[in-house]
Parts: structure tokens; C-alpha cells; sequence
């Protein structure tokens, strides 16, 4: 995807437009949008008090299913670790590594939680279920393991939890941009 690109100050538009393009897009079987569970994800992570990175990993975090492109694509990558590795690619060459790896991971991260937390699955939402079962089920102990010494695994759990609950019919939300602060300070200084 060739993304025009000139400085940080860029970055809120660039990403807005990104997620404004599929906006009214449904949520791979959810009863929201792409837009509506992106900025929950990130109202979520703001009330919780959470750090501007972990804010732009909630407001980004599908972001490698929209570069992907067509909605029947990014059902296919529900929960499946391309639209992750997808989007922690592309956000690492933008966001600081804190950001990028929180992406990268947060599928891993459900995966680690329907193997580490006995109630976890049933917390999720049915097409949650679904994606979860199709991108490979809870991690067995060895996968467990490794997820959880990876050096952003932590962040990656918290951003999990952050997703799983975004998913709320009508609600009023604010615009994509009001988060701008939070991508600015999360942005690549070099």
C-alpha cells in the first residue's frame, strides 16, 4: 500500500482516512462498525487511564484489515495472525515500537486468554467464538509459554482486553480525529 506521508503532523489524517473509507462497514459478524469498534477500542483505553500508545494500539489495532482491503478479505482475517502481523508492519514504520508490537500480538493475546483464563471464551461474543475456534483455538501450553515472555506480551493482554469489549450498539461516539493527541504522541520520532 504506497501511503503519502510527510511528517508526523500528517499522521491523525492519514490514519482517519484509513478508517473513515470503511466506515459503515460491518464488524466481521459483530453488531458494529470497523469505525464504531475502533473508537470504542480507544474510549475504553482512555477511560482506563491507559498511555497514548496503548490508546493508538486500540484505536488502530484492525488496521492491517483495512490495508488488506475488501470486507470479505478482512472476514477472512478476523482473528487470524496476518491482519495483525499486516497491521503491526505498517504501524511500525509510523507508531513507536509499543504500538506496532501491541498489534502485532493482539491476536496471539486471545489466543494466550482462552488458554490461560478458564471463563475467557465465554465472555466473548459469538462471532468472537467463531474467530477465535478459525484462528487456531487457545494456544497449547508451549505456545502459552513463549507468548508470555515475548517483550510486549503484557501490553498485547491489555490491548485484548480493550477489543473484546468494544462492541456496543449505538452509542455516540466521537469523531476519529479527536484522538490525534494520542497518535501525534505515539508517533515515530525519527
Amino acid at each position: 500500500m504506497s501511503v503519502l506521508y510527510q511528517s508526523s503532523s500528517d499522521l491523525p489524517d492519514l490514519v482517519a482516512g484509513l478508517y473513515e473509507r470503511r466506515a459503515h462497514d460491518l464488524y466481521l459478524g459483530e453488531p458494529v462498525t470497523v469505525y464504531e469498534h475502533a473508537v470504542q477500542s480507544a474510549m475504553i483505553a482512555e477511560a482506563d487511564g491507559a498511555a497514548p500508545t496503548m490508546i493508538a494500539a486500540a484505536l488502530l489495532h484492525d488496521v492491517g484489515q483495512l490495508i488488506r482491503g475488501a470486507a470479505e478479505d478482512a472476514h477472512r482475517l478476523a482473528d487470524d495472525e496476518e491482519h495483525a502481523r499486516v497491521g503491526g508492519d505498517f504501524l511500525a514504520s509510523y507508531f513507536l515500537p509499543e504500538v506496532a508490537e501491541a498489534v502485532r500480538l493482539h491476536v496471539q493475546a486471545k489466543r494466550y486468554l482462552a488458554a490461560s483464563d478458564a471463563g475467557y471464551a465465554a465472555t466473548l461474543t459469538p462471532a468472537a467464538r467463531v474467530a477465535l475456534s478459525a484462528g487456531g483455538g487457545a494456544m497449547s501450553q508451549e505456545e502459552a509459554t513463549v507468548f508470555r515472555i515475548r517483550r510486549h506480551a503484557d501490553t498485547a493482554l491489555r490491548l485484548r482486553r480493550y477489543c473484546d469489549r468494544a462492541k456496543q450498539r449505538n452509542l455516540v461516539l466521537p469523531r476519529f480525529r479527536s484522538f490525534a493527541r494520542h497518535v501525534l504522541a505515539a508517533a515515530r520520532r525519527d
